[in-house]
């Protein structure tokens, strides 16, 4: 029989790590069915849904927090939050960067009742305007019946300089 947890792996970056940690859990007879990393400033954070022969399971987590002692685990059941009648959409929000925009957009897709399956930010100097840019890749799940240009729409009402794109 087979057993499914979640884990999330924080901790120091170092060369090869992504692959260090898929040879342990291969090894240790476990193997990731999703993984999401981020990189970033000399940290690493991972997370990784595996599955592995639920006898193993106590061993594989000995053994990865054994072999990567710099890094932390934690351990969760996975939640598929997926329902039928569903969909998923993807958004690209591009702007000018101000104080509490990430916080205004998220109170947008709050009020929408729209999952926030992922979101990447980032912000940056564009020559030329001598402003901020503020841009990011929002995965959605929502309903069937919704209109990907209606939370588009939503989402410009924050501000004239506000462009979103369905991709």
């Amino acid at each position: 029989m087979k057993k499914n947890f979640v884990t999330t792996i924080y901790g120091p970056n170092f060369p090869g790590i992504i692959k260090a940690l898929a040879q342990a859990t291969r090894a240790l007879g476990g193997e990731w069915v999703g993984s999401k990393v981020i990189k970033a400033d000399g940290q690493f954070a991972g997370i990784m849904n595996v599955v592995v022969a639920t006898d193993q399971e106590k061993s594989l987590k000995a053994g990865l927090e054994e072999k990567f002692s710099s890094l932390r685990f934690i351990y969760s059941t996975p939640f598929n939050s997926f329902q039928e009648g569903t969909k998923t959409i993807h958004l690209l929000v591009d702007c000018i960067d101000r104080a509490g925009l990430t916080g205004d957009l998220s109170n947008i897709l709050s009020n929408l009742d729209i999952h926030v399956v992922n979101m990447e930010s980032k912000r940056y100097a564009m020559d030329g305007i001598g402003d901020m840019v503020f841009s990011a890749k929002l995965t959605l799940e929502v309903s069937e019946t919704t209109d990907s240009e209606v939370i588009a729409g939503e989402i410009e009402a924050l501000s004239e300089d506000v462009r979103v794109n369905v991709i």
